[in-house]
């Protein structure tokens, strides 16, 4: 076994689903989000309060779609491998045994 597989023979760093991973990608995206916005927002504050502040509540709201975007596409895929092996162990205890 090499020093960095895990115990089902998988390597370590392909293992799967991780709060981390998900956390830090969710996050990303509202942060990029932000990236973009905050500039914008700076230009018009300074001529035009009103838009900026209509552009900084669509910004909140465009950070908090994006973040809900990448969980659920994120957890769409473990939910599918969940329901694969629920499928195998259906089909494996539907099979009498000789």
């Amino acid at each position: 076994m090499n020093s960095d597989s895990t115990p089902n023979g998988r390597r370590s760093s392909d293992t799967g689903f991780s709060f981390l991973r998900l956390v830090m990608y969710a996050l990303g995206g509202g942060v990029a989000v932000l990236i973009v916005a905050v500039p914008v927002v700076m230009v018009l504050g300074r001529n035009h309060p009103t838009a900026a502040l209509i552009v900084a509540l669509g910004a909140v709201v465009l950070m908090i779609a994006v973040i809900a975007l990448v969980s659920r596409r994120m957890t769409a895929g473990v939910q599918r491998e969940i329901d694969a092996r629920r499928a195998e162990l259906a089909a494996k205890n539907d099979h009498p045994r000789k």
